[in-house]
């Protein structure tokens, strides 16, 4: 299956299709209505039991409960047992240091205070972004509990205690795990059919346009995703109706790959005729990501530049709480240091928050509190869970109007002063995201791209001298992994300088296939 001549370096996403397309995705409606559900449940019964408006915070807990969507159940309770914990240590966070702030504001503090607040944020969402980047947890990411940490710590303005606001966030997600597996019972098998029904569904399209690389990239990222997903289920290596199934279509995707008149890309290079193996250990995921050169490194300083430096600018021209001039730094560049992708991400931060003001702006005559209040949460929360995957710009829309809603407990007193302040924090944290993406380690991506085809070739000497099968497996499960890093680096390279990258397209070609040869020979396969 060899191609003697490279494929071309593939070119980003035309802005106008990555801005306005929202891609198809399966069924969305069980994981918004369990999303909504997750917030509505413990908020109402707290508002029915004569709590006051603090158990909306409830939300913040109930965050959770979209790390488990598209998981199998076998996973999934401890993907949002895990994500619950992270929710109520980010309400902790915000809430505490949001109260130390408050406080010092009360008593005619320093005006430095605020920068507290600028720099835990800071360094929760680097950390953050670092883990999931390490580990390729994809979206929503460290987002969501970046959130529970900027809503938290505005929360002590509103009246509301920590005991109060991390009891709550602990109730909500308490209530997140239950409401994650609610359909365990009756259709246990639900997230693995839906996985294989979009790869094979993807790879339909595909054949449909053989000549679009956003529908080859497609089908192969779909069929990828399905054979995780089987993997997490633990029925990958099984002779299964789903696993039947899944084979049938990637051998018609790679068919289609290999037969098409469009040249192979670098995204169809990632799939061959063979299972593709398990994830590796999270140990092994991050020990590669802890190099000072990697990708993960790179987010995590462009980050600690942004952040601090949006912040600090919100505060220089007179903002109260420069959070918002933060959160919207870090959401621009905390999944990745693709150029082109992270202003696009810019765009839809810009145009959602606006959008989302202007919404705000029409519900504040209804006031909406008790019941009416956890209601539009719980509505604001479902829409962010049907778009936070498929356009960040919507997602936006209904983050904005949870975020200023939860944040103040109701409609804001001042809506004129809360969307003037939003908005300039909005314009601060953009430009200064866009212009640390763009000026902060510029050649990066060189490095990063020779260093993981350096790993892949190492890999690949390591595999062809050991003698032990065993580790012989190991070492390909991680050539796997390896090859999937090197992919990624040559797609950020390649959007950023497709001149310099055009030097090393060869050798990345060559190394990629010479890569899936050593897995073909090694006979590696999950179930051994």
């Amino acid at each position: 299956m060899s191609i003697e001549a490279p494929p071309p370096i593939p070119t980003p996403t035309r802005a106008w299709p990555a801005l306005v397309r929202v891609p198809r995705d399966g069924r969305r409606w069980p994981g918004t209505a369990r999303a909504a559900v997750a917030v509505a449940l413990p908020g109402l019964i707290g508002v029915a039991l004569g709590h006051d408006l603090s158990a909306a915070t409830a939300a913040l807990g109930a965050f959770a409960v979209v790390y488990g969507e598209g998981r199998p159940y076998r996973v999934r309770w401890r993907a949002v047992s895990v994500a619950a914990c992270v929710m109520v240590v980010a309400a902790a966070l915000g809430a505490g240091v949001g109260s130390a702030v408050h406080d010092a504001a009360s008593s005619g503090g320093s005006a430095l205070w605020p920068l507290a607040l600028v720099l835990a944020m800071s360094a929760f969402v680097a950390a953050g972004a670092f883990v999931v980047d390490a580990l390729r947890l994809g979206a929503p990411g460290a987002f969501l509990p970046l959130l529970a940490v900027e809503i938290a710590s505005a929360l002590p303005v509103a009246g509301v205690s920590v005991g109060h606001i991390v009891g709550w966030t602990a109730i909500g997600a308490a209530t997140a795990v239950p409401v994650a597996m609610s359909g365990c019972v009756v259709r246990p098998r639900t997230p693995e059919r839906a996985a294989v029904s979009s790869a094979i569904a993807a790879v339909d399209a595909f054949d449909r346009d053989r000549g679009s690389a956003a529908r080859r990239h497609g089908a192969v990222k779909a069929v990828h995703a399905a054979w995780q997903c089987l993997h997490d289920a633990g029925i990958a290596s099984r002779d299964h109706a789903l696993t039947r199934d899944l084979l049938g279509a990637q051998d018609r995707c790679v068919s289609l790959l290999h037969g098409t008149e469009t040249a192979l890309d670098t995204d169809g290079e990632d799939l061959w005729r063979r299972v593709p193996a398990a994830r590796p250990t999270i140990r092994f995921r991050l020990r590669r990501a802890a190099h000072p050169r990697g990708r993960s490194a790179l987010i995590v300083v462009r980050l600690l530049v942004a952040c601090p430096v949006a912040g600090a600018v919100a505060m220089g021209l007179g903002v109260a709480r420069p959070d918002w001039a933060v959160i919207t730094a870090a959401m621009i560049l905390h999944q990745g240091p693709d150029r082109v992708l992270g202003t696009y991400r810019a765009v839809h931060r810009f145009a959602g928050t606006v959008l989302g003001l202007i919404i705000l702006a029409a519900l504040t005559p209804l006031d909406p509190t008790g019941a009416a209040l956890v209601l539009v949460l719980a509505a604001s929360m479902a829409g962010l869970q049907a778009y936070l995957v498929r356009n960040y710009g919507l997602a936006m829309v209904f983050i904005t109007i949870l975020a200023l809603l939860l944040a103040g407990l109701g409609s804001p007193d001042d809506l004129t002063g809360v969307t003037r302040d939003r908005l300039l924090e909005t314009v601060i944290g953009v430009v200064v995201a866009v212009v640390v993406l763009w000026a902060v380690l510029p050649t990066s991506y060189r490095r990063i791209l020779d260093d993981t085809d350096a790993q892949v070739a190492s890999t690949i000497e390591r595999i062809e001298a050991t003698p032990d099968r065993s580790e012989a497996r190991e070492l390909c499960r991680g050539l796997e992994f390896d090859l999937h890093s090197a992919t990624t680096a040559a797609l950020v390279a390649a959007h950023t300088d497709p001149e310099w990258t055009g030097t090393r397209w060869a050798r990345h070609h060559e190394l990629n296939e010479s890569g899936y040869r050593a897995l073909a020979l090694s006979g590696n396969h999950p179930s051994e």
